[in-house]
């Protein structure tokens, strides 16, 4: 059971909350952890997956699916 969920989620497919920031802000300017928060509860961000007692992670594949939805709504004029 562990190896296909291993399978399934690669170590690489999920962020930690440090880089769930840089994903969403970039590189060089990363949003600040309590506007991620803020973001989650407002509905902008994806959630996190609860990998522990007090462990969070993000599929990356979600937060980069939010910055194009994001994209798509300025550009298009929705949202």
């Amino acid at each position: 059971m562990e190896n296909e969920a291993h399978k399934a989620i690669g170590d690489d497919d999920l962020a930690d909350e440090a880089c769930a920031c840089s994903i969403i802000g970039g590189k060089n300017s990363p949003i600040h952890r309590s506007t991620l928060w803020r973001g989650i509860s407002a509905g902008r961000y994806p959630k996190p997956l609860k990998v522990g007692p007090n462990t969070n992670r993000w599929r990356r594949m979600e937060l980069v699916a939010c910055l194009e939805k994001a994209a798509a709504e300025r550009e298009y004029g929705t949202g």
